[in-house]
């Protein structure tokens, strides 16, 4: 240990016997004559310095710091908080307010210590000086940084007092300079918990109608305790978590929503190292196909995770292994996926996709992977991609979402029913088609893949802006970076495509779906299960694979079915049978003709009546002769045969009637107005001042 120190030593030991600046330090050096030696150093009064030794007290002093560091140095290290460490403790413990009072008051008493060293005064005047400063115009700073230091309560005249300040340094001693703060009242009340029961309840009450089942519930459970004020009920839930007061009120799953979720990276990934895919209903109506209706398809879409590039995509009557099945063809055409990262629905969950041995997911490689039940969270990506036909659907004029206007949105589903119940079909309402809609979809497809995506990296383009890059963009990049991912030549479309599955071989024959297929190139293959690949769309043909997919041959259907028996001998037997039908009907001709009563008197050429033979041929003669002369029977046709036909009174459409009314009034308003009955004049004035023309017009306008 050392037996002299210079100044500034004896000042950073900072010991308590030893307290101010070191100016101050040295002035009771010179005052108490303490013994010193002159060493030589940089700098100084002819390049030396004094270095002194202090009284047997503050040398006791300095003996004991010296050997607590000692101590210290041979201690067993401890891990020590770091500066980030401390900081978030302060920050945790202490307010904003508390520690900017902490600041200025730190600041208040360096200020002073500053002050007594240049100008050599004591304490007690430094803070007399820099209190009447503050109250000077030219000082706003000083006045500013008091009014920073006070707490709450404050103090007269805005300024703390001397006493004050004296107690911030002792405070500064013993690291308590932080002012302290009023802590809320965190008790629970006894009574919280039911109301809790009364206010945590799926129908999702209100405060006050939990609060009148509330009172009820304590009347009887707690008749001792006292019933709080709906207010105290408020303050007391403030004490309570956000999370903990929806529990019950929500679901696990709603719930889900507001706890903290952990964020997955994928920039990191190969392209098509993981494809997901999820079904969306499009908001808008389209013909079906099929019947010709209105109806709202089904969209599937395949999504690259790791470029959130759409892959591949089909539109069906409804989400099926089907519809799933053409999308992932469609985007393994691209590039085939390692990773099939989808949900448990029918239309992914199925023997066709699955089955190790005749599932398209065995025959692409592909690895299956389900995201948990009720948890779509982990499938944003999918999810999210369901946004590029929300927004499709709002350019179609049949859109139906929740936020279209009822009233037009009404109007249009009138429009098209009614021409569907009178005309059977959709004629002239503004429905796209089949073709129209898939068109107008891939045409959505191909401009979210060339948008800017928010998830992905940033760059400058060459225009010199800095946006996200696209799917495609990003596509090319992951390429660029890891490689081509492989993907499905033309060739191997069909074996890989086709759904399949194992039949058994009877006879040359293979049965499925009810249909029975045959090929000679499976008599060597009886009771054999092979596969049989099938086309969807065509049910001529099948495909028969051995175990490791070599094809075997392609059976037809019904193709060992021949006529039972030659067709000349079935003609012959069938000539047969008709002339032995042809004779029936004769002899049965015959019977009838011999079964006919005599002729009347009418068909007689003569009659003898009692010796007065009659002449049949002349008596019709004369009876010809005698009508002649009679006049034309009034009939219906004759006496109306000259009258021309009326034309039918004018009649306005029915009020309901719409489009009947705007044809009608097209239709006057072509013709000249002294042509117009009165009655159709008057209408005519009548619907061009009622506001329906100009909302027709504005209708046809929009929607054709």
């Amino acid at each position: 240990m050392k037996k002299h120190y210079s100044i500034s030593e004896l000042f950073d030991m900072n010991l308590e016997i030893l307290k101010g600046t070191a100016r101050t330090i040295q002035n009771r050096a010179n005052r108490e004559n303490w013994p010193y030696v002159e060493v030589a150093c940089q700098g100084g009064k002819n390049g030396k310095r004094r270095e002194y030794t202090p009284p047997p007290p503050i040398m006791a002093q300095i003996k004991e710091r010296e050997m607590a560091k000692v101590l210290a140095d041979t201690a067993p290290k401890l891990p020590a908080l770091t500066t980030t460490a401390i900081a978030k403790i302060e920050e945790i413990n202490t307010t904003e307010a508390q520690r900017t009072r902490e600041g200025a008051r730190l600041a208040v008493l360096k200020t002073i210590e500053q002050l007594m060293a240049e100008s050599g005064v004591s304490k007690e005047a430094a803070i007399t000086t820099l209190l009447t400063q503050a109250k000077m115009p030219n000082f706003e700073h000083v006045a500013k940084m008091f009014e920073l230091a006070l707490d709450e309560r404050g103090a007269s005249g805005g300024l703390p007092s001397s006493r004050t300040i004296k107690r911030w340094f002792a405070q500064r001693e013993s690291h308590t300079l932080t002012p302290k703060v009023a802590q809320a009242d965190m008790d629970m009340p006894v009574w919280l918990p039911l109301f809790l029961q009364c206010y945590r309840l799926p129908t999702k009450p209100s405060v006050l109608m939990a609060y009148e089942s509330f009172v009820a519930a304590l009347a009887k459970e707690m008749p001792l305790v006292k019933v709080p004020s709906i207010h105290a009920v408020r303050r007391a839930m403030s004490k309570v978590g956000k999370v903990a007061l929806q529990d019950g009120r929500k679901g696990k799953r709603e719930l889900k929503n507001d706890l903290p979720f952990k964020r997955r990276e994928f920039l990191h990934l190969p392209p098509a190292a993981i494809y997901t895919a999820d079904g969306h209903t499009i908001d808008a109506e389209v013909l079906n196909p099929m019947s010709g209706l209105p109806f709202r398809p089904e969209i599937t879409t395949v999504v690259d995770v790791a470029t959130r590039r759409c892959m591949g995509w089909s539109v069906g009557l409804a989400e099926s292994r089907f519809t799933v099945l053409e999308a992932l063809c469609h985007a393994s055409r691209a590039a085939i996926g390692s990773v099939w990262y989808v949900d448990w629905g029918k239309g992914f969950e199925n023997l066709m996709m699955t089955d190790e041995a005749t599932g398209v997911l065995g025959r692409l490689g592909m690895t299956m992977k389900h995201a948990r039940a009720y948890n779509s969270q982990a499938k944003g990506a999918s999810e999210r991609s369901h946004n590029i036909f929300t927004r499709a659907a709002k350019k179609l004029p049949t859109y139906v979402g929740k936020d279209m206007d009822q009233e037009a949105r009404k109007a249009l589903y009138h429009w098209t029913r009614r021409e569907i119940k009178l005309q059977g079909k959709i004629v002239a309402s503004p429905i796209p088609t089949w073709d129209e809609f898939k068109a107008f979809i891939e045409a959505e497809i191909e401009a979210y893949n060339n948008k800017p995506h928010r998830s992905l990296l940033k760059f400058t383009d060459d225009n010199g802006k800095n946006r996200h890059m696209t799917p495609n963009e990003m596509w090319a990049l992951k390429v660029a970076e890891f490689g081509e991912p492989p993907k499905v030549l033309p060739e191997d479309e069909g074996w890989l495509f086709r759904p399949q599955k194992t039949c058994t071989v009877r006879r040359g024959e293979v049965q499925l779906f009810n249909n029975v297929y045959f090929s000679s190139a499976l008599e060597e293959f009886n009771g054999e299960r092979l596969r049989v690949g099938y086309d969807v769309q065509d049910a001529q043909w099948v495909w028969i694979y051995d175990d490791v997919g070599r094809l075997i041959c392609k059976a037809e259907w019904r193709g060992n079915s021949q006529s039972y028996m030659p067709d000349s001998v079935i003609a012959q037997a069938m000539d047969k049978r008709n002339d032995a039908a042809l004779k029936r009907v004769e002899i049965k001709r015959d019977n009838v003709l011999a079964e006919r009563r005599q002729q009347i008197i009418e068909h007689q050429s003569s009659v003898n009546l009692g010796g007065l033979v009659l002449d049949m041929e002349q008596l019709k003669a004369q009876g010809q002769k005698v009508l002649a002369k009679q006049p034309e029977a009034e009939t219906l046709e004759a006496v109306y045969k000259f009258v021309p036909n009326p034309e039918p009174a004018w009649e306005a459409p029915d009020s309901n009637a719409t489009k009947a009314q705007y044809a009608e009034y097209k239709r006057l308003s072509s013709m000249s107005r002294d042509s117009l009955s009165e009655p159709q004049q008057k209408w005519l004035d009548w619907y061009a001042n009622s506001g329906r023309m100009e909302l027709m017009e504005e209708f046809m306008r929009a929607y054709g």
